[in-house]
């Protein structure tokens, strides 16, 4: 039997405009009563109508912010395409996003966005900052004041937010680790370039790669660990001068962003027996590890991280979450120049609504048609074919891509 508003009303012994009103966060409903109605529609398994959803939302629109420190740093703007792709899906939810782009990492000037995406109406916060006592305190405040706060690509320690969504970076860290001692089994000196030491995700990945290192026994020593801001410009001098003062560093690791600028580095320092390391699939990586200055990346699919964050929070303000929210944790994934020029499977940011079985983008090999991975399919290729009209080249032993995977195909190939 489906549940209704009218039966959870019965069920908890009130109206069912209270009920209506503690599903859509509307007014004032005493917290015993709203947490009953909450735990009694998780119970009986309430799934509110989209539609209806929908109608709600033009009375009561749900406006998330969103805190990037994306100034100068491509990385962040992987994110932000997630979190665009998240405010289109639940647009017709009343869903509106305030991304707020800083420079940098200083926590006044986080500080500061966080307050001015408060004073624009924001109900949930979707945050990548620093970890100090200052931000960690407002956080809590904003606990305190039932502010739901998302936590995105890099954590903050001892705060009560919703969840964490982003990379596992101490595993990020060993797994550089693990890597460079199949590589290298001679004594390694290392010079580690951060982003910034106020960032709990950096720290983590330093922390995971020293622990891996120790774990198998590397004779390895941290010559120095120096900071770029995730800067290009910082980067490049930094880690020159660094280079220059100690001729026996014979590995560099990039744990933050600014790749690009300790490639200029490496190259205008010409030692090319170097073993350089880095994070992240962005246009500047990938032409490194091809000329193979950088020998491998880490990933950490910064577009469900922003996707993700972003529907954490709206389905906390929806109501459709218990109180012990888990932490989303996006795969950690190795690139090296031998796979960078492949197209892999990818999974969409978005949930599928094609019917498919699994969601993933065709395979494409540089120069071949697309080959579609067999976890792909629908019911039967006939339903594919009636429900979407795709083309003969769009199924493949019945097991058509789903409309989205097809669509990305049409437009690389014109078909």
């Amino acid at each position: 039997m489906k549940v209704t508003v009218k039966s959870l009303a019965q069920a908890a012994g009130v109206s069912r405009g209270t009920v209506d009103r503690v599903l859509h966060n509307r007014g004032a409903v005493r917290e015993d009563v709203a947490k009953r109605i909450r735990m009694l529609a998780k119970d009986l398994g309430y799934v509110p109508n989209r539609a209806g959803r929908a109608l709600a939302a033009y009375k009561t629109p749900i406006k998330i912010g969103a805190l990037m420190p994306s100034v100068g740093n491509a990385f962040y703007q992987e994110i932000i395409r997630g979190i665009s792709e998240a405010q289109e899906e639940f647009a017709d939810l009343g869903l509106e996003v305030v991304v707020r782009e800083v420079e940098g990492f200083d926590e006044d000037v986080h500080l500061h966005a966080i307050d001015e995406l408060l004073r624009k109406g924001c109900r949930a916060l979707c945050l990548s900052t620093v970890n100090t006592d200052k931000v960690r305190n407002r956080i809590n405040e904003l606990a305190d004041r039932e502010i739901t706060v998302v936590l995105l690509n890099t954590d903050v320690e001892h705060t009560r937010r919703l969840c964490y969504v982003g990379s596992d970076y101490m595993t990020a860290g060993a797994t550089c680790a693990g890597m460079l001692s199949l590589a290298r089994q001679d004594s390694l000196r290392v010079l580690v370039v951060t982003g910034s030491h106020l960032l709990l995700g950096h720290n983590q990945r330093i922390e995971g790669f020293k622990a891996e290192l120790t774990r198998q026994n590397i004779d390895f020593k941290i010559v120095e660990t120096v900071e770029s801001l995730d800067s290009d410009i910082i980067a490049q001098q930094v880690t020159f001068k660094v280079l220059s003062e100690h001729p026996d560093i014979n590995c560099v690791y990039i744990s933050g962003a600014a790749v690009q600028g300790v490639g200029a580095a490496l190259i205008a320092h010409g030692n090319k027996d170097i073993f350089a390391i880095g994070f992240d699939d962005l246009y500047s990586t990938r032409q490194l590890v091809s000329a193979g200055i950088i020998k491998f990346v880490v990933c950490q699919q910064p577009v469900r991280q922003g996707y993700h964050a972003i529907k954490r929070a709206y389905q906390a303000l929806a109501g459709q979450l218990s109180d012990n929210v888990p932490d989303f944790i996006t795969e950690t994934i190795i690139k090296i120049r031998a796979n960078l020029d492949r197209w892999w499977p990818r999974p969409c940011a978005r949930p599928c609504r094609s019917g498919a079985a699994a969601c993933a983008a065709p395979i494409i090999l540089p120069g071949s048609e697309p080959v579609l991975p067999r976890a792909l399919f629908f019911p039967s290729a006939a339903m594919a074919g009636a429900r979407f009209r795709l083309p003969w080249r769009a199924v493949r032993f019945g097991r058509p891509a789903c409309q989205q995977a097809w669509s990305w195909a049409e437009r690389r190939w014109n078909l």
